[in-house]
């Protein structure tokens, strides 16, 4: 046990260093030749899980603010990549080596160049400072894995049936002087290109915003639950800003912003499955599922889920199941592996396609339940459309359950090319408007008066002036 101790104050003495970027000593147990090929390795998974936004216009503009970002860093000479990841959520994250990510749900919230070189900046100075690096020493010398922030709907995970993707770096969530340092960095770096360091500013003003009106989780995190609140980093680092305003850090280059921001989708994609009301479409693998009317839906990469409220285990589950054999072998395999004892269950029909409909026993989080699951075979795939709800509950949920699952069904080409994503566009306000009536209008999409607002960088007891410009959402 001594020889122990004497080997790990070796190592910690032995792997200790001044940041050149934050002026600290830190003790780091990875090589910069081991994050980058870390960072590697989980950007190929970034890929996979999430996929790039499929815009290169948009795509190549951030990479072009990357790229004269990283020119200012301590750590010129690593291989810094810049994407946008085709994911709703309004997040930022990076990964060690120079990998930083954009979601495209983050960009209709930045007001202009300076914002999007700051939340760039403050991901690029998490790599600089090697906050990730040392989270992983630390989280090594207590003997403990790194620990991940859970993506997945909590009560349905044993239904997965896939293992979770360590998605512990990526959505690392940094203490609070690791954040202010990032924001101090972030800063430095958008003023030494020559944009307006209150981009800064700016960006977290919004993100209190949303973190004030945040509404339901989605599958992947969203800001507030990757970083401490944004309202109480806005005053400390308004003394970087200050100390970064000089005449030549002023530009914010909106209009350029604005042109590659028309028309980025917001929501969900067709690529991903677009939730309408209580029904989720997937025009591209090309069938539609009710979910009970009033359920909360998150539509995530791994499945869709919808519970009957925030405090409630009853639940809807929709995703791909391991295709073995006939839909009969994959329902029964499947249900045993994950851990469910089949209670009742027969081959059947659902709007034409081969089904087979079974109720389950098993416990999830040591609670034991009752799960009514068909497996549906279309289009090549099999599906899982499965109720969940405590033994106790099942009987009163069923009927709900079974509305879901009968409404499984396949689309027709002409029903898939008219579903389409809403997008970001450009209206001129008019006498008389409010961001309620603006929400609402005809051919606006479903979003909140509220998050029409904060788009615009505003709250949303403040309307908006007749004349202005403004950001909304529209429906195709």
């Amino acid at each position: 046990m001594k020889l122990a101790r004497t080997l790990v104050i070796v190592l910690v003495a032995c792997s200790c260093a001044t940041n050149p970027a934050t002026g600290r000593r830190q003790v780091i147990l990875m090589s910069e030749a081991e994050e980058v090929q870390l960072g590697k390795q989980s950007d190929a998974e970034v890929r996979k899980q999430m996929g790039l936004y499929n815009d290169a216009e948009l795509q190549q503009y951030v990479r072009s603010v990357g790229d004269r970002l990283a020119r200012a860093t301590h750590r010129p000479a690593l291989p810094w990549t810049f994407a946008v990841v085709d994911e709703p959520a309004v997040n930022a994250f990076a990964l060690p080596g120079g990998y930083i990510y954009l979601t495209r749900g983050i960009m209709p919230f930045l007001r202009d160049e300076a914002e999007l070189a700051a939340v760039m900046g403050h991901e690029i100075g998490h790599v600089d400072a090697r906050h990730q690096a040392a989270a992983y020493s630390r989280q090594t010398l207590a003997g403990g894995g790194l620990a991940i922030l859970g993506i997945l709907v909590p009560e349905t995970q044993p239904l997965q049936g896939v293992a979770q993707v360590a998605f512990g770096l990526m959505f690392l969530k940094h203490g609070r002087e690791d954040e202010l340092e990032a924001d101090r960095l972030g800063v430095s770096y958008s003023a030494t290109n020559g944009w307006d360091p209150q981009g800064m500013t700016g960006l977290l003003a919004t993100l209190a915003r949303l973190d004030e009106a945040s509404g339901s989780r989605r599958g992947v995190p969203n800001w507030a639950l990757t970083h401490p609140p944004a309202a109480d980093r806005v005053v400390k680092v308004e003394e970087a800003v200050k100390a970064s305003r000089t005449g030549a850090s002023k530009a914010t280059n909106k209009s350029e912003f604005e042109r590659v921001l028309d028309g980025v989708v917001f929501g969900d994609s067709r690529e991903k499955g677009i939730v309408r009301g209580n029904d989720f479409f997937h025009p591209v693998l090309g069938f539609s599922v009710r979910f009970p009317q009033g359920w909360e839906i998150v539509n995530t990469d791994e499945q869709v889920s919808a519970r009957e409220s925030e405090e409630s285990n009853v639940a809807v589950v929709l995703q791909l199941a391991t295709a073995t054999g006939n839909v009969q072998q994959a329902a029964q395999t499947g249900m045993a592996k994950a851990g469910f004892r089949e209670t009742s269950g027969q081959r059947t029909d659902i709007n034409g396609l081969p089904a087979y409909v079974g109720v389950y026993e098993g416990v999830m989080n040591n609670t034991r339940v009752a799960v009514r699951a068909a497996h549906i075979q279309a289009g090549g795939r099999v599906y899982l459309v499965a109720g969940v709800a405590p033994a106790s509950q099942f009987n009163r949920a069923d009927a709900a359950f079974q509305g879901s699952i009968l409404s499984f069904r396949t689309l027709s080409r002409q029903e898939a090319e008219r579903i389409q994503p809403n997008r970001v566009d450009f209206y001129v306000v008019r006498p008389g408007d409010t961001w309620e009536s603006i929400a609402r209008g005809p051919g606006n999409g479903t979003v909140r008066p509220a998050t029409v607002a904060i788009m615009n960088g505003r709250d949303a007891t403040a309307q908006p002036k007749a004349g202005e410009r403004i950001r909304i959402v529209v429906s195709n």
